[in-house]
């Protein structure tokens, strides 16, 4: 019975390479944790075609059930996607043991390369977990992020395909939960719980951006240097979670076709319909180039306030804003979110971005609100034949990249079902959200108090930074 490392160091960020909390790299911290994983038997990378591996790795080709064996080997693949990654898992699984004589492995223990802190008592109560039951997919929950593995019975990934064979998307940390659990009773899953549930405080302990590198050395500094210590540092020391921003904002026009009727800027500053004022180009340029400097994983949103087609440089502020997030020198690069009505905007500039932008760098999120005509215009004004069209274009070039949205309120309550079976049919992403008062500076129109019975603070004071 033996059981294989899966590292993940397809686009790691070069931080990953460097000292961490005064010592090895998270690259070189994680290479030991697989070593000592119950019943070790080997590495296998996931990387890719330029990614450095340590001296020594084989490279696995066609056939990889013929090859040797090997205490380090690399799957290389050119674009990594949910399928890739699936595909990659079968063949890892398919890989030779140690002796011939032998079944190849039991079980997958899959990780990320960037994981300074990833732990060997979770990892190992983790697999008493997925032996005793027989279990097909383990994982821990409650956890930041970094500090368990993902185990894989080897006959899973097989079984995974079908749920993967059309998610063209990027790989991302929870890809390989997010494809099971699109039919999560058709398998046998145990789960590990922290003893302090921090799913809230969405905390990385990772080396991916500056700023989780940033918190985890604070972090590891007042005590969190495992999964034990941490459950119990970070409750106590939240304001260590406060770094450096992640989303920023930008009003790049005051103008909007519409004056939404719980929107608190018409309030604030007059009619949007009546805004004649735009950010200027070379400003706005210096500004992500700024951005980006600062922080290199930075999330752009256009617009704060204000209708982002209405401004007549649109396309080029877009281009600028992705180009700035080019010359950051790691993988992690500035992306783009559009909010906007839906008005107002050039079919042909949404196919040129869509054409011309790499997967996932680019978000747009459409408030529609309501798809009764009426109740609609009550609550948006005018435009909505239009916005619902944009709505339906940008689905169609940006995918899983795209969502519509509304805004739960007593108005909207009862037809909020009706908007999401609308939109759902057509393939859309539906989110809804909250209503905000901003502090009682609106009327209270929430149909319900969801407010917790423990407040925390709001998420944005910990990462946003936005620029009027």
């Amino acid at each position: 019975m033996k059981n294989l490392a899966i590292i993940n160091i397809a686009g790691i960020s070069s931080l990953s390479y460097e000292a961490v909390f005064g010592g090895p790299s998270a690259f070189d911290r994680v290479q030991h944790w697989a070593s000592s994983i119950p019943e070790a038997s080997g590495i296998v990378f996931f990387a890719d075609p330029d990614t450095p591996v340590p001296h020594g790795t084989l490279e696995v080709g066609e056939e990889p059930e013929k090859q040797p064996f090997a205490r380090m080997r690399v799957i290389r693949r050119d674009k990594w996607t949910e399928k890739t990654l699936v595909e990659a898992l079968i063949t890892a699984a398919k890989l030779p043991g140690e002796s011939p004589q032998l079944p190849p492995v039991e079980a997958l223990f899959y990780t990320w390369g960037d994981f300074p802190l990833i732990d060997n008592e979770i990892s190992m109560n983790l697999w008493k977990l997925h032996y005793k039951f027989d279990a097909e997919y383990s994982f821990a929950d409650g956890y930041p992020v970094g500090l368990a593995p993902e185990i894989l019975s080897v006959l899973i990934p097989e079984k995974l395909m079908p749920l993967a064979v059309n998610r063209d998307n990027p790989v991302v940390r929870d890809s390989l939960f997010e494809i099971l659990r699109q039919d999560i009773n058709a398998f046998d899953v145990e789960t590990q719980l922290s003893p302090v549930d921090m799913r809230m405080d969405r905390v990385s302990i990772s080396t991916d951006t500056r700023r989780n590198v940033n918190i985890a050395e604070q972090l590891y500094a007042a005590g969190g240097v495992d999964a034990e210590s941490l459950c119990r540092v970070i409750p106590e020391n939240r304001v260590l979670l406060r770094n450096l921003p992640a989303f920023f904002p930008i009003q790049i026009t005051d103008y909007c076709p519409q004056a939404c009727s719980y929107c608190p800027f018409p309030k604030y500053s007059g009619d949007p319909r009546d805004g004649r004022n735009y950010m200027d180009l070379n400003v706005f340029e210096d500004l992500c180039r700024r951005i980006v400097s600062f922080a290199g994983d930075a999330v752009i949103g256009l617009s704060l306030w204000g209708e982002p087609a209405a401004h007549p440089e649109i396309g080029k502020l877009i281009q600028a804003a992705l180009a700035a997030g080019n010359t950051d020198s790691g993988p992690s690069r500035s992306r783009v979110l559009i909010e906007t009505s839906g008005i107002g905007w050039d079919r042909t500039l949404i196919e040129e971005l869509a054409g011309e932008t790499e997967t996932g760098r680019m978000m747009w999120i459409v408030s529609l609100d309501a798809s009764d005509p009426e109740l609609y215009r009550s609550l948006r004004g005018e435009g909505q034949v239009e916005a619902e069209e944009t709505a339906r274009h940008l689905t169609k070039f940006f995918g899983s990249n795209c969502w519509l949205q509304a805004v739960r309120m007593k108005e909207n309550e009862e037809h909020l079902e009706e908007f999401y079976k609308k939109w759902n049919a057509e393939g859309a992403q539906v989110i809804i959200q909250k209503y905000d008062s901003y502090a009682s500076y609106l009327p209270e129109r929430q149909p319900a108090d969801l407010s917790p019975l423990q407040r925390f603070p709001c998420w944005h004071l910990k990462r946003d930074m936005p620029v009027l």
